[in-house]
């Protein structure tokens, strides 16, 4: 059996799901628990669905930025609240 390389000359964009994925939210909560307690997990869980919200609303919109735009406007929002 010969298998060969896959070739990648015709692809465009690679896309990949970074949230829960590559980052570990359990870490930042248990970072925020000694300066919020009970508080920090629903921090962090608001924060990552603003991020995910913000994105998914200006991709739909066409007005996509880049990552750290949106998670400084969404933990600006979670600081508000």
């Amino acid at each position: 059996m010969t298998t060969t390389s896959p070739s990648f000359d015709d692809v465009r964009v690679i896309v990949f799901d970074a949230y829960g994925t590559l980052f570990d939210m359990q870490t930042m909560t248990d970072r925020l628990r000694s300066a919020l307690g009970e508080r920090a997990e629903a921090v962090v869980n608001l924060w990552r669905r603003k991020q995910l919200d913000y994105s998914w609303l200006r991709t739909l919109a066409g007005r996509v930025t880049d990552f750290w735009t949106v998670t400084g406007q969404a933990l600006d929002h979670v600081l508000e609240h």
